[in-house]
């Protein structure tokens, strides 16, 4: 009995404790890491028409970020991987690179935020 007073406390009390917000994602930042790390390929304006890809010949056209249809098709955590881990990860493109060592969760999480606010 007293166990069982003693835990609905515990969860009582887990409850009334206020919970510490979730940091919030700066598309400030991520346009800041888009222009540093991924405008080469996916263009100023998100559209995938950047200048390497077109120095490169490559066969292959990156996601317009700018399309509201294209974009809803890919959650968060599928843009999360392909930046960690590279597109070949998620079975897109193998000349997608891996931002997984370069870039914190916070900088991928701004930089996923800052793609987002382009789908208008």
């Amino acid at each position: 009995m007293i166990t069982r007073i003693v835990g609905g406390l515990v969860v009582v009390l887990a409850l009334a404790l206020p919970v510490a917000p979730t940091e919030a994602a700066d598309v400030a930042k991520g346009r800041k890491l888009n222009v540093q790390n991924c405008e080469k390929c996916h263009g100023k304006t998100g559209k995938g028409d950047g200048s390497l890809l077109k120095r490169m010949k490559a066969d292959v056209k990156p996601v317009d970020w700018t399309d509201k249809a294209a974009m809803t098709k890919w959650s968060d955590a599928d843009m999360t991987k392909i930046i960690k881990d590279g597109g070949k990860s998620a079975g897109r493109s193998k000349v997608m690179p891996s931002y997984g060592e370069k870039l914190s969760d916070a900088d991928v999480g701004d930089l996923v935020a800052y793609i987002r606010s382009l789908a208008k």
